[in-house]
C-alpha cells in the first residue's frame, strides 16, 4: 500500500462512504474508488463490503485501519511542518476551543498573535467537548483547548493552568443575600432559579453538586427538577444579567463580567478546574502551533492574577 492509496484509505474509513471521502481529500469519488479498487487487487482481500451504496469495512480494513493510522497522522504532521518551514514568519494554526475558552480567552490570545505574527493563518473552530475528539482525529485541527482531561486513548493531554469556579448572580440579588444571611449567603439563592447547564459539559457535575449542598432537588433522579437547562455558560450567563437565576462559570469567564452588575463567589470548597492542551497522539505539532502555544502561559497567568476576576465576593461556605 502507497502513500496515495494510504491517504485515500484512511479518508473512506473516517468518512463512512466514497463521496464524503472524496470531499475530504478533495478528489472526485470515481478516484477514491478506483484506487480502493486497485487497493484491493494488489493485497488480495476486499477491504470494504459493497451493499446498495453503502460499505462496510471488512475485519482486513479495520486491523489496516488501526495500524496504519499513527503513520497516517505522523506524514499528514510532517506535510504541515514542511510547508510552515519554507517562511519562519508564515504558516498557518488551526486550532479549535470550547465555547466558554473561544469567547473568554481566545479574543486576547488572537489580538497578541496578530500583533507578533501577522502573516500567519489562523482558523479557530469553537466545539463542544465531545465535538472535539473528532475533529482531532480527523486532522481538522492542529490542537484544541478545553477544560478536563479527555480519556480518550488516541489524544494526549497537556495541563495549562487550573482555577476555580464561580458562583454568578447579579450584584444586587447577592448583597440582598448578605443582608439577610450575612453567615451563609449562599443559602439565600436556594429559593432561586438556578441555570443547569446540559449535554456532556464537565461542568454539570460541580454545578449539581453544588445544588444539592443547597438542598435543592438532585437532578440526577428520576424526577426532573424545575429550572432552567441550558447548553452553553454564555447563555446562562446572559440569563444571569437578566436577573433570572444564578449560575456556576470557569474562572476565564468570571474574569471578563463587569463588575458593575455581576458578582462573582469562588467556589473553593470545589476541585479547581483544568484547562487541557488536546492534540492527536503521535502527531507533532508545527513550529508555527508551537509558537501560539508558547504565548499562553504568560497570557493565562496575567488573566488569573489575584483580584483579576471582576466583582469578586469573598467566598461564603455552602449549606452542607
Amino acid at each position: 500500500m502507497n502513500l496515495r492509496q494510504l491517504e485515500v484509505f484512511q479518508a473512506v474509513m473516517q468518512a463512512g462512504n466514497m463521496s464524503a471521502a472524496a470531499r475530504l481529500i478533495c478528489i472526485t469519488p470515481s478516484a477514491v474508488s478506483k484506487t480502493i479498487s486497485h487497493t484491493e487487487i494488489q493485497l488480495g482481500y476486499p477491504l470494504f463490503i459493497r451493499d446498495k451504496g453503502t460499505l462496510t469495512p471488512t475485519p482486513e480494513a479495520r486491523v489496516l485501519f488501526e495500524e496504519s493510522t499513527a503513520i497516517h497522522r505522523q506524514l499528514d504532521g510532517l506535510k504541515r511542518m514542511a510547508l510552515n518551514l519554507r517562511h519562519v514568519d508564515d504558516g498557518h494554526v488551526r486550532l479549535a476551543a470550547i465555547p466558554a475558552i473561544s469567547h473568554e480567552f481566545l479574543p486576547l490570545v488572537l489580538e497578541k498573535h496578530l500583533a507578533r505574527y501577522p502573516r500567519v493563518r489562523i482558523e479557530v473552530r469553537t466545539l463542544h467537548q465531545d465535538q472535539i475528539v473528532q475533529a482531532l482525529l480527523t486532522r481538522s485541527v492542529d490542537f484544541a483547548l478545553g477544560y478536563y482531561e479527555d480519556p480518550h486513548p488516541l489524544l494526549t493531554n497537556t495541563r495549562l493552568i487550573s482555577g476555580p469556579l464561580y458562583l454568578v448572580v447579579t450584584r444586587d440579588i447577592w448583597l440582598r443575600a448578605v443582608q439577610a444571611r450575612s453567615k451563609n449567603p449562599m443559602s439565600f439563592l436556594a429559593s432561586m432559579p438556578l441555570i443547569r447547564l446540559v449535554g456532556e459539559d464537565p461542568m454539570c457535575q460541580s454545578i449539581d453538586d453544588l445544588a444539592l449542598q443547597l438542598g435543592l432537588p438532585d437532578p440526577r433522579s428520576a424526577a426532573t427538577p424545575p429550572g432552567l437547562r441550558v447548553h452553553t455558560s454564555r447563555l446562562a450567563l446572559e440569563l444571569v444579567k437578566r436577573g433570572v437565576g444564578w449560575t456556576v462559570v470557569d474562572y476565564l469567564t468570571a474574569s471578563n463580567l463587569d463588575p458593575a452588575s455581576i458578582t462573582a463567589v469562588p467556589l473553593h470548597d470545589f476541585a479547581h478546574v483544568p484547562l487541557q492542551m488536546y492534540c492527536a497522539a503521535g502527531t507533532p505539532l508545527d513550529q508555527t502551533a508551537r509558537r501560539m502555544l508558547d504565548m499562553l502561559p504568560e497570557l493565562l497567568r496575567d488573566v488569573m492574577a489575584p483580584g483579576n476576576a471582576a466583582g469578586q465576593a469573598s467566598p461564603a461556605p455552602a449549606r452542607r
